[in-house]
């Protein structure tokens, strides 16, 4: 394997400390992907109230933040940009595990796939969800 094939392959920390593999410098993520990661991200800190406000616009928050924590979310396509707002196809899917204080564990959440229509947007330079319907 060449050096060029090797840097392709290798993780994006990694690539500074390879000789010739160009700029040392870190990858700046895009605005796109700050996006994506804050609604990729929901599920996971759905469960923390606080971090599950930041997530979005100030007073726009749902009150079901435990919904939330029992779905998981993945961009389903191209982010549409119009100013400082953006619109992003969700798909959103159940199956996460809840626990329960009985001995048996509750079944997975019954909330099937469904792609729904996000809207985010930019506060200050981060991206912020504005309104996220579970379905």
């Amino acid at each position: 394997m060449n050096l060029s094939n090797l840097c392709k392959l290798l993780p994006l920390l990694l690539l500074p400390a390879v000789v010739g593999c160009g700029s040392s410098a870190p990858q700046k993520a895009t605005d796109e992907q700050n996006a994506f990661a804050a609604i990729e991200g929901l599920g996971d800190i759905a469960g923390d109230p606080k971090m599950f406000a930041t997530a979005f616009v100030d007073g726009s928050a749902p009150d079901n933040a435990d919904e939330y924590a029992q779905r998981g979310y993945e961009v389903a396509g191209e982010g549409e940009v119009n100013g400082d707002q953006m619109t992003v196809p969700v798909k959103i899917f159940g199956g996460v595990f809840a626990s329960s204080s009985s001995d048996r564990g509750k079944k997975a959440s019954d909330a099937g796939n469904t792609t729904q229509t996000w809207t985010l947007q930019r506060v200050n330079e981060d991206w912020k969800i504005k309104d996220a319907p579970l379905g």
